[in-house]
């Protein structure tokens, strides 16, 4: 984290504070229609699983037969920042404990955290997994193909998951934003300390040792650098 992050950081802190504050007049406002919550529903397991799934299967395939390590590399960290970010929700929706909206309205309990301080079954609204998968894979994507095309086809499916995740009652908005930042910080995560095509490599590491608590930052070329300078001496 760096200052310069203070910049969307700062307002997705905001967002999500009038997120919560709305969370509960944006879902009755949304429709209970089965067929239409169905439709959301299923339409977010093909943007949100689905379709990252297939691509992480394809384009690890297809760059080990065309020997493109960029092309692999994609399919890799994808499947890696896939599993990092179901990991990192799962235990997250288990420590908040909130009590998901229901399909056909609001239960007095929906959108609660720990409600009567008990742990609440199924309660694991917060955040959303879906979003956040979406957001992860996306990011390391238009990282290996910074092109603009790429970036706005996989943002714009990630968007989309966030949204059909709302409009099939999964979530409320909040969980959605906060579920996409954080698939969206896990992805340039894996990105930055996996990729051999990342133009910088940062590393940190715990120092405890006597009275001394710290963390030193590494900060390394990357692969493609190295082994430029390696061929030119």
């Amino acid at each position: 984290m760096q200052k310069k992050d203070l910049l969307w950081l700062a307002p997705i802190a905001a967002a999500t504070g009038a997120a919560f504050a709305f969370d509960h007049k944006t879902l009755d406002h949304v429709s209970t229609s089965p067929a239409t919550v169905n439709a959301f529903r299923q339409t977010s397991n093909i943007t949100g699983i689905y379709l990252p799934l297939a691509t992480i299967g394809t384009t690890l395939f297809a760059g080990t037969v065309r020997h493109d390590d960029r092309l692999r590399e994609t399919g890799m960290l994808g499947a890696e920042a896939l599993v990092d970010t179901m990991l990192f929700t799962s235990f997250v929706k288990f420590g908040a404990n909130r009590v998901r909206p229901q399909a056909t309205g609001l239960s007095p309990e929906s959108g609660e955290f720990w409600p009567d301080g008990k742990h609440f079954s199924g309660a694991d609204s917060f955040p959303s997994g879906h979003s956040a998968i979406a957001f992860a894979f996306a990011h390391v994507v238009a990282e290996e193909y910074p092109g603009w095309k790429i970036k706005l086809a996989v943002y714009s499916l990630a968007a989309a998951t966030a949204a059909e995740r709302v409009g099939g009652r999964e979530h409320f908005p909040s969980d959605v934003l906060v579920g996409g930042t954080l698939g969206y910080l896990i992805g340039g995560y894996v990105y930055n300390h996996h990729s051999a095509f990342a133009k910088h490599r940062i590393q940190f590491s715990p120092i405890v040792g006597g009275k001394t608590l710290g963390i030193s930052l590494h900060i390394s070329p990357s692969h493609d650098t190295e082994a430029g300078d390696t061929g030119s001496q």
